[in-house]
């Protein structure tokens, strides 16, 4: 999957350092593309935006959603972050 702007861009530094110091945009984005196998791509350039591509395995993109996974999904995630999972 790919998103594209025409914005303002983002600062050369965020999209190298993967976020900023207290925001957690970014790192979020790329815990959960690892989380489901897959790699987060961020490229940038001042004034001529931003563009976000996300690629996961095809297993992962074609597997039949169930509660079973998400409840999977909401492990995984608790675990990694330290957080409950949610019902």
């Amino acid at each position: 999957m790919r998103v594209r702007d025409d914005g303002k861009g983002i600062d050369l530094k965020v999209v190298t350092d993967q976020g900023r110091s207290g925001h957690w945009g970014l790192p979020g984005m790329h815990e959960r593309a690892k989380l489901v196998g897959g790699n987060l791509r961020v490229w940038s350039k001042p004034d001529s935006g931003t563009e976000i591509e996300l690629i996961i395995p095809a297993s992962t993109a074609y597997a039949k959603s169930s509660n079973e996974h998400r409840s999977w999904f909401s492990r995984k995630t608790a675990a990694k972050t330290g957080s409950s999972p949610m019902s």
